[in-house]
């Protein structure tokens, strides 16, 4: 018994492994885990906090956003936009899972998507569609700086991801079928299709 809570306490003290979190996990109350920041994280990891929490902040602005606009589409593109919305959470999840697996305290920025009045649905799917670009941009200029691969890897299936949502928003902007492809290199600059 003796041995095992030596073991257990040996364990716990962070010896080996090199990952210099910065975070670690302590009991919070009613017996849960909490993650609580600590000032020995590298630069490097630090450089990574920062871009993962700006990238989460935009997403979870793009999703308060796209539920504004969501109710006042028709049902099929309601729908539609619905879907791409909970991917957007899955999104967010996804960057909160990697955040925690290096150690790092998910701490968004408040970011803010201004939402105008829109009078058609052609307006509300060209919004749509420039928050899903932007989107796509900001988590393309994170990925060019993270050092962690887990979260590059990760965000650039999440930007696979957000270009066919761009592919069926320039299909219900009226593109048609090789139209609405994204572009070799999808970067989340180009604008929705004149309609």
């Amino acid at each position: 018994m003796l041995a095992a809570l030596l073991i257990s306490l040996l364990a716990g003290c962070g010896g080996g492994g090199g990952g210099g979190s910065s975070a670690a996990t302590t009991p919070a109350a009613g017996g849960a885990s909490a993650e609580v920041s600590a000032s020995t994280a590298t630069p490097e990891e630090a450089a990574d906090a920062e871009l993962l929490n700006h990238v989460l902040g935009r997403q979870k602005a793009a999703i308060v956003a796209s539920g504004q606009v969501i109710p006042k589409l028709s049902p099929r593109l309601a729908h539609m936009a619905a879907y791409f919305r909970a991917q957007e959470q899955e999104h967010v999840d996804g960057v909160v899972k990697a955040m925690r697996g290096l150690g790092i305290a998910a701490e968004p920025g408040e970011e803010e998507i201004a939402v105008a009045a829109m009078d058609s649905d052609r307006e509300r799917l060209e919004f749509l569609y420039e928050v899903e670009s932007a989107t796509i941009d900001e988590e393309l200029s994170a990925i060019s700086d993270l050092e962690a691969s887990w979260p590059r890897s990760l965000l650039s299936s999440t930007v696979a991801n957000q270009a066919q949502h761009l592919t069926l928003l320039r299909q219900a902007l009226g593109a048609g079928p090789l139209a609405s492809v994204p572009v070799p290199f999808e970067n989340g600059t180009f604008s929705p299709p004149v309609g």
